[in-house]
């Protein structure tokens, strides 16, 4: 048997042990009946998935509020169609996603495609790619046209609302689901055939009202489940292998996920093949991040996988552990299977970097207001200005400094990075990822919280306007996000001063005379775009996205105009200073 393909082998396992259940079963557990101890039913459910065909995936999502349960709570909030978990959306690389977002709810909102390395523009036919600032106001619909790289990498990514200033509310509420590009095992025949399970790990706050809260606290106690689910149980055989497909798509919490006597085998960081299987006995997944794993069945008994206490920092948040999942390892064991190696990938150490960058988190004294620090001092995000204009075809380092006393969550859109220094600590090179945490900085004498990394912009999909933040989500509506450009060679000299998007706007509406041209001048100056709903007869006039309710007014709060303590000042004056390490218990890896 030990020959035979995994997946046969499961099967075979799984024949026997029901057998011999059935067998054991005739006898009454005396006069040579053999006592058993029956199989425990697994009550653990993968979401629902849509899969493409002929190269294509097409989606209707309906932004509904509407009231559902989550496990046995009652909650009146904003979902996709009705579900709180949504439908996995599975592709192929080379594939094309056609989704149709339908803005039924009272707020405006979006689509962002979490980690996908695709365009940020607006497509020719008026379509959008993967692109934020497009906002859907309430009644109108937006077509996403998101083509797929065919080497785009494969692993789990996901799906949510990027709706900045709502974005938590939002998020936190359901408009979230996951996402999958095929193709992971496919280096590993040796694990063809596994059992894949895909955890989703959400959580909500339900307020008296049954309705989550308009200002949330992200300490104040909250709903954590897997899928949906309050502690489902999962099966597995002793020594079987399986794949774990973990994505937190919360919009603040962190996870540290402990599975007592199971190691989690790690092949996949933020949906990129990792270079080496990195084991954990402690998984941190911070907002935004997704981890796949390996684990192997114990012996048989029952194992609770747990979500450890979490403290982001004096300025930050306290989280009580809570359980997740059962894990019950039962049945006949399987032969031991190796743990296979993972194919090489390139290490950007070893490639010209164009620039330096240093990005500072900051925050107001009292921990209220966030900022980001792109070079030209601590700004609030204003999708007008850029902020960092950036040369396709180039690789560049950023070192990403955290002044403030809690953790932050780097993210930024449209490509990935390699970590190469945490904490003034040498990183060795074991895969790519989107997302990373930046540890807190524990006094006004101490370094702040650094990581340092090798950022790729080679690809010219990524030719545009998009973001880059604090995957906080209650922190990026507040203010910590600022916008990159990646710009063609040879554009900058030639490009003028920068042109925000609404100067261009303006331009537009001078230069064009139909719709047709309107799109035309609209997607030269990348500017981003929503139709109005449709109408008989009516023409499909274009806004600019701006503030709820005004969408040519400016964004609020450019100025940065709050009291600082002294030590706030020293701190934001470190940023050319070379960290040093600090406590590896402060340490987080990546």
């Amino acid at each position: 048997m030990a020959n035979l393909p995994m997946w046969k082998a499961s099967l075979m396992h799984m024949a026997l042990a029901v057998g011999a259940a059935l067998v054991a079963g005739c006898g009454d557990g005396g006069d040579g009946g053999t006592p058993y101890t029956p199989l425990v039913e697994e009550t653990f459910r993968n979401p629902s998935m849509i899969s493409s065909s002929n190269g294509e995936l097409r989606a209707k999502f309906e932004v509904v509020t509407t009231r559902i349960r989550v496990d046995d709570t009652a909650v009146t909030t904003t979902v996709y169609n009705g579900q709180y978990i949504p439908p996995v959306l599975r592709l192929k690389p080379g594939d094309t996603l056609f989704l149709d977002l339908v803005n039924r709810s009272a707020n405006p909102t979006n689509e962002h495609y979490h980690g996908l390395d695709v365009s940020p523009r607006i497509n020719a036919n008026g379509s959008a790619s993967d692109n934020i600032f497009v906002e859907v106001q309430p009644g109108a619909m937006q077509s996403y046209q998101v083509a797929i790289p065919p080497t785009h990498h494969a692993g789990l990514y996901w799906y949510h609302s990027h709706q900045h200033g709502t974005s938590e509310q939002q998020v936190m509420g359901g408009l979230s689901g996951g996402m999958i590009i095929e193709g992971l095992l496919d280096p590993l025949p040796q694990l063809a055939g596994i059992r894949e399970r895909v955890l989703l790990l959400k959580d909500i706050q339900v307020g008296p009202d049954g309705q989550v809260p308009s200002d949330i606290d992200p300490s104040a106690p909250t709903h954590r489940t897997v899928n949906g689910q309050t502690n489902p149980v999962l099966t597995i055989a002793p020594n079987e292998t399986q794949l774990l497909r973990i994505g937190n798509i919360s919009a603040n919490m962190y996870y540290r996920l402990k599975l007592p006597g199971h190691t989690f085998y790690e092949i996949a960081r933020d949906g990129i093949r990792r270079t080496q299987v990195v084991p954990y006995d402690e998984l941190l997944l911070p907002p935004a991040s997704r981890s796949e794993v390996l684990i192997q069945g114990g012996p048989a008994g029952t194992y609770v996988m747990q979500s450890l206490d979490i403290d982001t920092g004096p300025q930050g948040d306290t989280v009580p552990a809570t359980t997740l999942l059962t894990l019950v390892s039962q049945g006949l064991p399987q032969a031991a299977a190796a743990i296979p190696g993972l194919p090489s990938g390139e290490d950007f150490r070893t490639l010209p970097v164009a620039r330096k960058r240093t990005i500072q988190f900051v925050e107001s004294a009292d921990g209220n207001t966030f900022y980001i620090d792109s070079g030209n001092g601590p700004v609030q995000f204003d999708m007008d200005r850029v902020d960092s204009t950036i040369e396709s075809g180039t690789v560049e380092e950023w070192t990403i400094l955290n002044v403030t006393g809690e953790w932050h969550v780097f993210h930024i859109h449209q490509s990935n990075f390699q970590v190469t220094e945490i904490n003034g600590t040498p990183q060795p090179f074991t895969g790519h990822q989107d997302n990373v945490n930046v540890s807190f900085q524990p006094d006004a004498n101490s370094p702040p919280g650094q990581v340092k990394l090798l950022i790729d912009f080679r690809n010219p999909i990524a030719v545009g306007k998009f973001v880059y933040h604090c995957h906080i989500l209650e922190h990026e509506d507040g203010g910590m996000m600022a916008v990159a450009e990646v710009k063609l060679p040879g554009s900058f000299a030639s490009s003028g001063p920068p042109q925000s998007p609404r100067s261009g706007f303006a331009k537009a509406k001078l230069l064009a005379n139909s719709q047709q041209d309107r799109l035309a001048a609209l997607r030269a100056q990348d500017i981003c775009t929503t139709p109005t709903p449709r109408r008989t007869g009516a023409s499909g006039a274009l806004r600019v996205r701006g503030p709820v309710g005004d969408g040519l007014a400016p964004v609020a709060g450019l100025a940065l105009s709050v009291a600082r303590s002294p030590s706030r000042l020293q701190a934001l004056r470190v940023a050319g200073m070379q960290p040093v390490s600090v406590n590896s218990a402060e340490r987080v890896r990546p």
